[in-house]
């Protein structure tokens, strides 16, 4: 399972888990995702990409 852990000022504030594992979808969730994250937080938004196995 991919997940997305979302890193402000250099530490984790939350974990984003997209419902579906297809690369279409995961592409357009985290796009929708990123406007409402920079809302959010600001422009200092950064998304890394882990492995859940």
């Amino acid at each position: 399972m991919i997940v997305f852990d979302v890193i402000v000022d250099g530490s984790v504030k939350e974990t984003i888990r997209p419902k579906t594992q297809k690369l279409r979808e995961i592409h357009d969730f985290l796009n929708e995702q990123m406007k409402l994250l920079s809302r959010k937080y600001g422009y200092g938004v950064f998304v890394k990409r882990r492995m859940i196995y």
